[in-house]
């Protein structure tokens, strides 16, 4: 059951021409970086199969690059950082899995609810996350306590929380400082993610089968859908409106790039 999560990416230029990125001659944080911030320009965020459709997601590889890159879909943490993690190796980085647990809902105890993957380059440690669905830093971030990074508006914190765990904070330009998420560094299996994810996506008070959730940056800003309400930001400006249930498909298309999801 748990091979399928660690075979190698079927077709890397495939998936190289699924976020627009030629493969890299180097394996430097700028590089990394421009992979960041491709996928996250390309593939949206989407909990379609779960919110619209009640199903369970596979975490296979196979299966992953069928979703995204052969069907042009998008997926959520589970997915999409599994796939992604997959190409950093395949293109050479030294990357494992992480887990973490999502401080943006103030709640008394947050469950470990996210997977992203950390980066080894020349010996430092970088968070790397293309698969959440609130604030996302567009670029990698160091593992250090007291580093920060700004970057297409928004500035990123990390601070060590204890032996363990790294709180991640971000602030846009024009809110205050605000939690995003707590990461574990030690080290984890992908099957550990199959009984984490089983849980959002069965769970009927879990976020994602009560709410439709739909995001993807752009050049300069982002769009985001959650329920029926779509936010496009683009140039430090929002617009709001509401859609009606005729218009989903259509939306999903022109903003999203999601043609074959029923």
């Amino acid at each position: 059951m748990s091979e399928e999560l660690y075979e190698a990416v079927p077709d890397v230029d495939a998936y190289l021409a699924r976020i627009g990125i030629e493969r890299p001659q180097e394996l430097t944080l700028e590089c990394l970086d421009a992979l960041v911030f491709a996928h996250q320009c390309a593939v949206p965020f989407e909990d379609l199969d779960v919110c619209e459709k009640a199903q369970n997601v596979s975490l296979g590889i196979r299966a992953l690059f069928d979703k995204v890159v052969v069907r042009r879909r998008g997926g959520y943490c589970f997915e999409l950082n599994a796939l992604f993690g997959a190409l950093l190796k395949a293109l050479g980085f030294e990357t494992r899995a992480c887990m973490a647990r999502i401080l943006i809902r103030p709640v008394p105890h947050p469950l470990i609810s996210h997977r992203a993957n950390i980066v080894t380059i020349d010996g430092v440690e970088y968070l790397v996350d293309v698969g959440l669905a609130g604030p996302q830093p567009s670029f990698a971030l160091r593992l250090e306590d007291g580093f920060s990074r700004a970057g297409e508006g928004q500035e990123f914190f990390v601070r060590r929380h204890d032996d363990f765990w790294w709180d991640m904070s971000y602030r846009g330009s024009k809110e205050e400082e605000r939690a995003v998420s707590r990461v574990c560094a030690m080290p984890v299996g992908e099957e550990d993610f199959i009984p984490l994810s089983f849980y959002q996506a069965g769970n009927p008070e879990s976020v994602f089968r009560t709410t439709r959730i739909v995001n993807i940056r752009t050049d300069d800003g982002a769009v985001n859908l959650r329920g029926s309400t779509l936010a496009v930001f683009s140039g430090g400006e929002k617009i709001e409106r509401e859609i009606s249930a005729d218009e989903l498909d259509r939306v999903l298309e022109e903003h999203f790039g999601i043609v074959d999801w029923r």
